[in-house]
């Protein structure tokens, strides 16, 4: 699965009315409320960051909508997807009716969930409406009564022309958690059977003239095959735009309970339940009182089967447990029920933010610093991404891999300038797993190692890598080779700017 980059197969749905055009929502009036947005947004080389990012045009699909609880007496506000925003410089939009583009400003991402919000400038609201009318915003609805077989229509600006376009009749055919593709992080997502246009994805989602969703994705190996993002998720989680700190990303291995391993645990044959196999320790899940090898039987007093699924009634059917805690924030109560060394404990506690991936998706620069003519870099899967055919070891090794400890990360040597000496480099750009035979935890700490070894006035230190690599750093030439670096090759800064990020 992948999201719709900007420009290629990406749709604008609308959920059918059982008319033409849905109740307050006619051709004329949609032409002005569903905008399609330009970015102007930095693309960093994450896995060289010491280099200047290249810039590049993006554009999407947006709506006007009017939220009076989180923006009150606010005019102008704008809803699209992170991924057509995330990192971006500059921002315009336009409607249907014609090719002026009108400034707006980001208020927030949500890059989690794949929304963001922006907001026109005053002045070109003022200059659009005089030239259009009056901005009827978008009401936001309830997205928790759709259900499989409602009907879709659509509404967006395919490639091949400026103006406004309807796509055809389809189904909703599975509401389900699953993986996001901007972020790589699981929430509730709605798939329907639309024939997919090339276009823009963040138009709004409509039933009875209300938006219940966002257009956000797609299969591109497969026809009418499209999601888009609840409504409620976004209204749950604009109270903490620009705080993710503040919305719970537990991180947990769960087995099903076959028929073996429910004899293994003295499980009965109607016990329901799913096998906690890993957790990270100290993570949220672990403070919350949850053990590895707990079978976790109920969330909430939602009973939990065998695959990890829960009747939720809100949706009317089955859905994996995620999404009971995917409805909390930090903070909100919670009570779990496991079967514990075969005696059923009851737990009561609050949600925890949670810990980072060992290999998250990032949504600001990468962490890295330049050291004794050395690139090292915290693994991410931007980094991957940048390194094509040469990242697939990477993504296949660690991609999937859950932390030993709290905040570990993986930190890799990116390149080695040729001022360190080696004639050939390319068995070294590995994971740097110790320094003089302790391990690292992540780049933070490899960076205030070495410092330390400096303070001390030691000359030399041992890096060791994965598949038994040495390497040796020269502590009392460092500064003069990075020196040389830095005037050679044009770099600014040596290290992150300011504080490596977490």
């Amino acid at each position: 699965m992948r999201r719709y980059p900007m420009g290629l197969w990406c749709l604008v749905l609308v959920l059918q009315c059982g008319l033409a055009c849905a109740a307050g929502n006619d051709f004329s009036t949609i032409e002005t409320q569903v905008l399609r947005v330009f970015a102007v947004k930095k693309s960093p080389y994450y896995h060289k960051p010491w280099k200047s990012p290249d810039f590049t045009r993006a554009q999407g699909s947006a709506f006007f909508f009017k939220d009076d609880k989180n923006f009150p007496r606010q005019e102008g506000l704008i809803l699209t997807n992170a991924h057509a925003v995330s990192m971006g410089q500059s921002f315009k939009v336009s409607n249907g009716r014609e090719k002026r583009e009108y400034n707006v400003k980001l208020l927030g991402v949500c890059d989690t969930a794949d929304f963001a919000v922006l907001q026109m400038e005053p002045e070109d609201l003022k200059a659009m409406e005089q030239r259009n009318g009056k901005v009827i915003a978008l009401e936001l609805g309830d997205s928790d009564p759709l259900r499989v077989g409602d009907k879709v229509l659509g509404w967006g600006y395919p490639l091949g022309g400026e103006r406004l376009s309807k796509s055809e009749q389809g189904e909703i055919s599975r509401i389900e958690v699953n993986k996001y593709a901007h972020s790589g992080e699981y929430w509730l997502m709605v798939q329907a059977s639309l024939q997919q246009n090339q276009g823009n994805s963040g138009g709004p989602v409509l039933q009875n003239g209300k938006v219940v969703g966002i257009s956000f994705q797609g299969m591109s190996a497969t026809d009418r095959i499209n999601y888009f993002i609840p409504i409620n998720l976004v209204k749950h989680l604009l109270p903490l735009l620009n705080q993710p700190d503040q919305i719970p990303q537990w991180r947990y291995v769960v087995q099903e309970m076959f028929p073996a391993l429910k004899d293994y645990y003295t499980l009965g044959a109607d016990q329901g339940g799913v096998l906690m196999a890993y957790l990270i320790p100290d993570g949220a899940p672990y403070q919350f009182g949850i053990q590895v090898n707990d079978i976790l039987m109920e969330l909430d007093g939602h009973e939990i089967d065998n695959f990890g699924e829960t009747f939720f009634k809100p949706l009317g059917q089955k859905i994996h447990f995620t999404e009971i805690l995917n409805r909390k924030q930090v903070g909100d109560p919670l009570t779990a029920t496991v079967i514990r060394a075969g005696q059923r404990v009851s737990i009561t506690g609050t949600m925890g933010k949670g810990l980072p991936r060992l290999v998250p998706k990032i949504f600001t620069g990468a962490n890295y610093f330049i050291f004794g003519g050395i690139g090292f870099v915290e693994l991410t899967m931007n980094c991957i991404e940048n390194l094509g055919k040469s990242g697939d070891y990477l993504r296949q090794r660690y991609a999937k891999e859950f932390p030993k400890r709290p905040y570990e990360k993986i930190v890799v040597i990116s390149e080695i300038f040729p001022e360190y000496g080696l004639v050939n480099t390319a068995s070294y750009l590995r994971r740097v797993e110790k320094i003089d035979e302790e391990k690292i935890l992540n780049l933070q700490d490899l960076y205030d190692r070495i410092q330390s070894l400096e303070k001390q006035g030691k000359k030399k230190a041992l890096l060791q890598l994965s598949r038994s690599a040495q390497l040796p750093l020269d502590l009392e030439r460092a500064a003069s080779v990075d020196q040389v670096i830095r005037e050679k090759y044009g770099i600014l800064y040596m290290k992150t700017p300011d504080k490596f990020h977490h």
